[in-house]
């Protein structure tokens, strides 16, 4: 099973609040009870990436709360979440709380020459 399938059994977590599930990763997976095989040690950072990659209003949703209530930002899921902004798959209201995310982490971390 691809990494990218095995991820999308998590996505239940997303509807969680990210510091609890942060908080006590493995209490969270045993609540969704999934028997499908799960990734060795689970990434939350992926399963943020499978959620935006979803095309999902709902899970992008989700997302979006993570991020907006502390989920670290890095340039993989910047570049993502300003890619999928671009595309417009998402409703404007999502459009509109992933875009200044993704510029505000690209404008504190330009590089300074």
């Amino acid at each position: 099973m691809s990494q990218h399938l095995c991820y999308v059994w998590l996505l239940p977590l997303l509807e969680s609040p990210y510091e609890s599930v942060a908080a006590n990763l493995p209490n969270a997976l045993a609540e969704l009870d999934i028997k499908h095989p799960l990734p060795q040690a689970v990434d939350l950072r992926q399963l943020l990436l499978t959620a935006l990659e979803s095309d999902s209003e709902s899970w992008a949703q989700c997302a979006v709360i993570w991020l907006e209530t502390g989920f670290p930002l890095d340039h993989e899921l910047c570049e993502t979440l300003l890619h999928q902004v671009s595309r417009k798959r998402f409703s404007q209201s999502i459009r509109h709380r992933l875009t200044p995310l993704g510029k505000r982490w690209l404008r504190q971390h330009r590089p300074t020459t």
